[in-house]
């Protein structure tokens, strides 16, 4: 990918299209998440999409319909303010829902603090 822009918090923007892509390639990719890779729940989770991040190389990967946009951040300031956008944009990210015998949803939800870098 060829760095092509910079976002409103100085990041680097590399966009790039993939035909006929899903999210299931990264999801299940066991090299990918040993090099740090980390699912980021939102609410838009889907075959066509999907979100990631790795504290170790500061970078955010996004694909969404065949389109995939990879942030990469100069220092863990940037990093954090990329995750706080995102935690804005997004809300709270949901892991799964469940209904009991009684029909009572709980909603379990990501924590979100685990992604900031400590600085």
């Amino acid at each position: 990918m060829a760095s092509n822009e910079r976002n409103e918090r100085g990041n680097t923007v590399d966009r790039r299209f993939i035909p006929n892509g899903e999210r299931y390639q990264w999801d299940f990719d066991e090299k990918f998440r040993a090099k740090g890779w980390e699912q980021y729940d939102t609410n838009q989770d889907a075959w066509y999409f999907g979100v990631w991040i790795n504290k170790k190389l500061l970078q955010i990967l996004t694909y969404a319909e065949g389109d995939i946009t990879l942030i990469s951040c100069h220092d863990e300031n940037h990093f954090n303010a990329e995750i706080k956008a995102m935690n804005e944009f997004y809300g709270e990210g949901f892991i799964a829902k469940t209904i009991d015998e009684n029909g009572k949803m709980t909603v379990y939800r990501q924590d979100r603090s685990q992604f900031f870098m400590d600085t």
